[in-house]
C-alpha cells in the first residue's frame, strides 16, 4: 500500500515538473512567434518603402 502511494507522489510530481517545462516552453514559442511576426513587418515596410522599390529598379535597368 505504500509502494503505491509513494509511486503516486512521484508521478505527480513528474507531471508537475513536465507541466512547468511545457508552460516555459509555451512562453518561449509566444515569445519567438511575436519576434518572427515584427520582423516580417518590418521587412514588408523596408520592400513598400520607396528607397526599396527603387533598389529592384536598379536590378531592372541592369539585367538590360
Amino acid at each position: 500500500m505504500y509502494w503505491f502511494l509513494l509511486f503516486l507522489g512521484v508521478v505527480v510530481v513528474w507531471l508537475f515538473v513536465l507541466a512547468l517545462l511545457a508552460k516555459k516552453l509555451w512562453g518561449q514559442g509566444k515569445a519567438l512567434t511575436r519576434e518572427l511576426v515584427a520582423a516580417q513587418s518590418k521587412l514588408e515596410a523596408a520592400q513598400q518603402s520607396p528607397a526599396g522599390s527603387g533598389q529592384t529598379g536598379n536590378r531592372t535597368a541592369a539585367r538590360a
